[in-house]
């Protein structure tokens, strides 16, 4: 796919979407690195890699975003939050920061991003129309601490394949990644600590995995996977959780 392919990357500035735009630079895709802060980000802006500011709980205003954008040939639906609280701690402002981010906001992206890869490709009849990849977590299939943040996790995987029976059809891929523990801040700073003990006595490896391993799947799904891969959820557990 790449060569003039844009891709939208959600959650850029650190962790496993910096590590996402890397992989997906190197393979020659032009990239939109979005986040709410790069303070502290290693990040730079090129002619090839555009840096945009913007808080996801924003999700009245991602219709406009999207359409200020210009062709996006790739969504990776990255951004997420955790926020490590048991359910009785939950306020109502944190319930709805990680609704809001977690799902509504994706939601709106797919649905935004996915009205321009159609019309292009009504226009144009060539190749793909587009691939969307969204990732969700092993959280989405196994009790955790957080509850909220599992609703979330296996809300993703249902609209995933949700958008790729609307949209496969007509030519969009959307497909999801389900990671166990990788070394991100959100596991390191955020989960609590005995759903971190659990994970860790689990993954046949004995460590997490890495942000760049994790980006190796993201960059196969954006540029190679075949076109009948779709609606599917790709564990990337180290044995942590076998289905």
């Amino acid at each position: 796919m790449p060569g003039n392919s844009v891709a939208l990357v959600t959650g850029a500035a650190r962790g496993i979407g910096r590590a996402v735009v890397d992989a997906l630079a190197g393979d020659g895709f032009h990239i939109v690195a979005l986040d709410r802060d790069f303070e502290g980000s290693d990040l730079v802006e090129s002619g090839s890699l555009a840096l945009l500011k913007y808080d996801l709980t924003d999700v009245a205003g991602i219709a406009a975003l999207v359409a200020s954008l210009g062709r996006i040939d790739v969504l990776v639906n990255n951004a997420g939050v955790q926020n490590g609280l048991a359910i009785d701690d939950y306020t109502e402002a944190a319930r709805e920061r990680i609704l809001a981010v977690n799902l509504k906001a994706p939601v709106e992206l797919i649905r935004s991003v996915s009205r321009q890869m159609l019309e292009r490709h009504r226009v144009h009849r060539a190749g793909s129309a587009g691939r969307v990849i969204n990732l969700t977590s092993v959280a989405a299939f196994m009790a955790h601490t957080d509850l909220w943040y599992g609703v979330t996790k296996a809300g993703i995987v249902s609209f995933t394949r949700s958008f790729a029976a609307q949209l496969g059809p007509q030519g969009i891929q959307v497909n999801a990644i389900a990671p166990g523990p990788i070394d991100t801040d959100m596991l390191n700073k955020f989960a609590q600590p005995e759903r971190r003990a659990q994970l860790m006595q689990a993954v046949w490896s004995r460590r997490a995995g890495t942000p760049p391993e994790l980006a190796e799947v993201v960059r196969w799904l954006a540029s190679e996977a075949p076109v009948i891969l779709n609606g599917a959820v790709i564990d990337v557990t180290d044995g942590c959780f076998l289905r």
